[in-house]
């Protein structure tokens, strides 16, 4: 769930680091020479802290050669540092390209042979699966990290889970039984991982045997290559010579000397060397990262990718919500209530996103599409955040439907529920709702395990062009999605969504400015007979009275919320912009719809009257937009206001040349 841990653990040649990552990328990390051990030194440094770990991964120094037969450690553990006895040499296998610079998992295990016997039916591992074996009971290995060797059983993927912490690997390790391990990966690997090095960079692993390399790509001459497996890029690479003694300059002629056998990109760095800065500029370096840099690679492998479920695959789901927890690397599912659209997205397999002011085009994908009548209650039991785009109108009977599956899931945990929608008070409706005909252990459930929070969507998503996919969203360029971050229950953190405090100031100063200029604009355009709400804005007349009306609100809100005058003075003006912008090709009918929610006593325009009123501030451009909005088909309101000067003053607008 949101809020666990990944641990970490990288054991080096000459230090161990034990590396805790949290949800939100933070991290602490401890570290040890490695001669004194792994599992005495971890067990001390957890038991310090109060920790959440869910899933553990492992990486080691090697290539070596460690067998395991008959539910023992045979023999002992050959490291890849030591001198290869003669004879021992063996050839690679497999996909592997590897030069004969160094003795490879064939030739250690030679060696093995050489000083225990045949191995028979035991089985060959690295160091970091050694300690898998300790903590599980399992058996595993992947075939990156046995290097030109090509094994036949036991195994995995580097990401996959191989199995749970015993109750003994609980007492050696310190670690609780029952976390997740997975199969982890060999120490470069990791580095690489660590650095978070996308495909074409070049990368310098600065620890004591130094590693130069580039990510992707097919085999270099000269170069070891290793292909790609699972979530692990291909890799181009050879190591340096340097040991524990090599001085600095030395080390950096080698580097350069194998940097020259690369293009001449920008090259990154990190390790236990590049925590010296002069080192880093010598080598006219990026530093990304320090001793940590394998330690947090692993984790970042380990680390559970999150779940959401979004209700509502609308254009705000789809085309903002959707796109800011695809670019975070979450997975995510859709739900929706209309069958045509579920089984238009399920036949597409995703959805294109189109950005009205950069013209790029992103295609988005869910794991899973479901209508609102199928059996999504799993998606909810293994979620890690609930997100809803719905419609206002919807959300109560919503919250009655989804409530004692909601409650299965808090049993497991705390979860957040984040309220995408057009509404004044969504998260007060949707928690009274769920409370209503909640029993004893519900309730409990509801208040101690469940935050609730409204959020402000002020990214326009629009419908596509003709020449477009019918799924495509049309979006403006915007990517903060702020919300309320006092309700939150959980720690999670995703690019573009804004936590913030004292939500309910903000949730007013977008209503009454952003919508309050929308609904001038679109009321006034309606009538002066204009389909698309730019070509309105755009109209001087509309754009003076609705930046009137605005700047009403706002001397309001300011007077009451002690919001700053230039701020929001601000505010008002990208609202008039946004809608302005004719890129965006909104229809006015979209906007103007639903005329007697939007007339209520705290929307969009009466609230900002009676805020106006309160603080003894004119609203004449105001009621011009309350009478303005009693004309679209279907509008009523229950407030008694004086609307006799703002009708003459329409009529005369609307009879104007402009209009």
């Amino acid at each position: 769930m949101p809020g666990g841990q990944t641990l970490g653990i990288d054991i080096g040649s000459s230090a161990t680091k034990a590396l805790l990552l949290n949800a939100d990328s933070t991290w602490e990390m401890h570290e040890w020479p490695s001669i004194e051990g792994l599992w005495q030194n971890l067990r001390t440094w957890l038991d310090e802290r109060e920790t959440q770990i869910e899933r553990v991964g492992i990486t080691a120094h090697g290539p070596s050669a460690i067998v395991i037969r008959d539910g023992a450690l045979l023999g002992r553990i050959i490291p890849w540092h030591e001198p290869l006895p003669s004879g021992c040499k063996r050839p690679t296998e497999g996909r592997h390209k590897l030069p004969q610079t160094r003795a490879w998992v064939p030739s250690r295990l030679a060696q093995w042979e050489l000083e225990n016997g045949p191995i028979g039916d035991g089985v060959a591992i690295q160091l970091k699966d050694l300690y898998n074996w300790e903590l599980t009971g399992v058996i595993a290995r992947d075939s990156r990290s046995m290097r030109g060797y090509v094994a036949q059983t036991h195994l995995h993927l580097p990401e996959d889970v191989i199995g749970l912490v015993t109750e003994e690997g609980s007492m050696l390790s310190g670690i609780p039984a029952g976390t997740e391990v997975i199969c982890g990966c060999d120490d470069l690997t990791a580095g690489v991982l660590g650095l978070n090095a996308n495909e074409g960079v070049l990368f310098n692993l600065a620890n004591t045997s130094e590693h130069v390399g580039q990510v992707g790509g097919e085999p270099l001459d000269e170069m070891s290559w290793l292909p790609p497996l699972g979530r692990l890029p291909s890799l181009s690479y050879n190591a340096t010579t340097a040991t524990f003694e090599t001085p600095l300059s030395q080390r950096d002629l080698m580097v350069r000397d194998l940097r020259e056998k690369f293009p001449d990109n920008e090259m990154w760095i990190g390790g236990g060397f590049a925590m010296n800065k002069e080192l880093v500029e010598s080598r006219n370096a990026i530093f990304r990262c320090g001793s940590e840099v394998s330690a947090l690679g692993v984790a970042r492998l380990a680390q559970r990718t999150p779940n959401a479920v979004i209700f509502g695959a609308g254009k705000v789901g789809r085309g903002f919500l959707a796109q800011l927890l695809s670019r975070a690397g979450w997975k995510f599912s859709l739900i929706d209530a209309h069958a045509g659209s579920v089984e238009k997205l399920k036949e597409n397999g995703g959805w294109d996103v189109y950005n009205l002011s950069t013209e790029e085009k992103e295609r988005i994908e869910a794991v899973s599409i479901m209508h609102s009548d199928e059996n999504w209650e799993g998606l909810i039991a293994n979620c890690d955040l609930i997100l809803t785009s719905m419609g206002a109108d919807q959300l109560e009977g919503w919250a009655e439907q989804i409530r004692n599956v909601l409650c299965e899931r808090l049993e497991i945990g705390k979860v957040d529920l984040i309220l995408a929608e057009n509404h004044p008070r969504p998260a007060s409706a949707v928690r009274q709702t769920l409370l209503k005909n909640a029993n004893q252990r519900q309730t409990q459930l509801i208040e101690a395990k469940l935050g609730i929070a409204q959020a402000q969507v002020l990214r326009s998503c629009i419908e596509p062009l003709e020449s477009q996919h019918p799924l495509t969203v049309q979006i403006q360029d915007h990517w903060i999605l702020p919300l309320d971050g006092d309700a939150l229950k959980t720690n999670f953190t995703i690019e573009g969504f804004k936590k913030m405090p004292n939500f309910e100031r903000e949730l007013t100063r977008k209503l009454f400015t952003y919508n309050c200029v929308n609904a001038m604009v679109c009321y006034l355009g309606y009538l002066a007979g204009y389909e698309w709400l730019a070509d309105a804005a755009n109209d001087q007349r509309i754009a003076t009275l609705a930046l009137q009306a605005g700047r009403e609100s706002s001397a309001a809100l300011v007077k009451a919320y002690n919001f700053e005058p230039e701020e929001q003075q601000q505010w008002c003006e990208r609202a008039l912009a946004k809608y302005q912008d004719e890129t965006i090709r909104d229809p006015i009918e979209r906007n103007a719809r639903d005329p007697v929610r939007k007339l209520g006593r705290f929307e969009r325009l009466l609230g900002p009257i009676h805020l106006c009123k309160e603080h003894y501030l004119p609203y004449d451009s105001l009621l011009i937009g309350v009478a303005a909005a009693l004309q679209y088909p279907g509008a009523m309101m229950e407030d008694s206001l004086p609307l006799g000067e703002a009708n003459a003053k329409l009529q005369s607008l609307l009879a104007s040349e402009s209009i």
